[in-house]
């Protein structure tokens, strides 16, 4: 059974979406945040070794804090999140799309939740903290960073352990919020499904697994023979959909040609998985796929820095006006972005858990003195020098008792 609407939840080597069952306006933040989660992979790339992330769960924290955000501190994030313009029609498919993923489904569990934890007494604009509310649906809490920050710590942390069933622990790691943190913005994602057709366990065996093409590895390999789906395969890779049960979700996975990912990698965009899937067939298939189970841990600064994201961390020029009546002398800005992300696949199903937390603190520009002018006035008899100001050599030295007598 093919679903409309996909969105992508994680990338490694192979990439898993999720799909929502409704249409693709052109206001649809799910082709926004699939463009945004491959502009993350192609930066994450870069590094060898596995990824996994959830471009879902960071867009949906980004997101929020855009919404406070003005003036080219919004340009920017808007660009690199890939929003589009009309706000309104955005809004009301987030809204739309986040009932949606929360809805009960005994074939399945998936959850979402956002949360705004804001320093108390703070001026932030009811109107932001309405939009977040209605808009994304997260609760909004108030905590005491500039008293407590680790105490405020914990309990964000507390949050997101429960709303990923323990998954994700120490999103926030010690010294992360501090005195100046003002406002945090967090999102969980959680998500189990078993398989439409399980692997079996007796099935799975040690076999190689190739790093690069001359080097590999032993791991365990399940194997699931002679059962259709959906699958499509051309010179650059073999694409095969793997469906949960209830048919709302599955696993891509994207199998280059040849062993050298980084060509497939180069070509792979998000328009371009969309033509692919557009084609895909069902078909028997003979399946081997290694279990695997992924834990990273990143701090998203600098990547969404080179994205084009600058603004938004500058803590002289941010504007985040949107959010709080700031004096003159005051801005918001984005300390940091932790993002964590969890899963395991194995031959019942998949276990996947992410969360994000956007930490934005207060700064202060100088604040301009008002030095009232000394006064200088040489009016009774003085000694004067005249110096070197390199060696302080006094060149000449003199005094004056009466500026009339030559």
């Amino acid at each position: 059974m093919k679903t409309k609407g996909q969105i992508l939840i994680g990338v490694l080597w192979s990439v898993l979406l999720l799909s929502a069952g409704y249409a693709q306006p052109a206001a649809d933040p799910v082709v926004a945040n699939n463009k945004f989660a491959f502009d993350l992979y192609d930066r994450m790339s870069s590094k060898d070794g596995n990824i996994f992330f959830s471009p879902y769960s960071l867009s949906s924290a980004l997101s929020m804090t855009y919404e406070g955000a003005k003036g080219q501190t919004a340009d920017e994030m808007r660009s690199a999140l890939h929003l589009p313009p009309d706000d309104a029609a955005r809004r009301g498919e987030v809204s739309a799309f986040i009932q949606s993923i929360n809805r009960e489904d005994k074939a399945y569990e998936l959850s979402t939740a956002n949360a705004l934890w804001a320093q108390k007494a703070f001026p932030f604009k009811a109107d932001y903290l309405n939009l977040v509310k209605n808009t994304y649906f997260a609760e909004a809490r108030n905590l005491d960073f500039v008293s407590n920050p680790e105490g405020a710590r914990v309990t964000i942390n507390g949050w997101v352990s429960d709303n990923t069933k323990n998954r994700i622990n120490n999103l926030l790691p010690s010294r992360s919020i501090t005195t100046e943190t003002r406002l945090v913005l967090t999102n969980a994602v959680y998500f189990k499904g078993k398989w439409s057709v399980p692997f079996k366990k007796k099935n799975t065996k040690p076999e190689a697994f190739w790093l690069d093409p001359d080097h590999s590895v032993q791991t365990d390999m399940m194997m699931l023979v002679g059962e259709s789906f959906d699958y499509i395969d051309n010179d650059q890779a073999q694409l095969l959909k793997i469906s949960y049960q209830g048919e709302a979700f599955s696993m891509l996975i994207i199998l280059p040609r040849s062993k050298n990912l980084q060509v497939l990698e180069k070509a792979l965009t998000s328009d371009t998985l969309m033509q692919w899937q557009m084609v895909m067939m069902p078909q028997k298939v003979n399946i081997f796929l290694p279990k695997f189970k992924l834990d990273f841990h990143y701090e998203m600064k600098g990547i969404l820095i080179g994205m084009g994201m600058k603004l938004a961390f500058d803590m002289n020029n941010a504007d985040f006006s949107s959010m709080a009546d700031l004096k003159p002398d005051e801005h918001l800005y984005v300390d940091q972005v932790y993002h964590k992300a969890w899963i395991d696949t194995s031959e019942e199903g998949t276990e996947a858990a992410a969360a994000t937390a956007v930490v934005m603190k207060l700064t202060m520009s100088a604040r301009p003195i008002k030095i009232e002018p000394k006064i200088f006035r040489a009016d009774h008899p003085f000694i004067f020098i005249i110096q070197d100001n390199r060696t302080k050599q006094i060149l000449f030295m003199g005094r004056v008792n009466d500026p009339r007598e030559k």
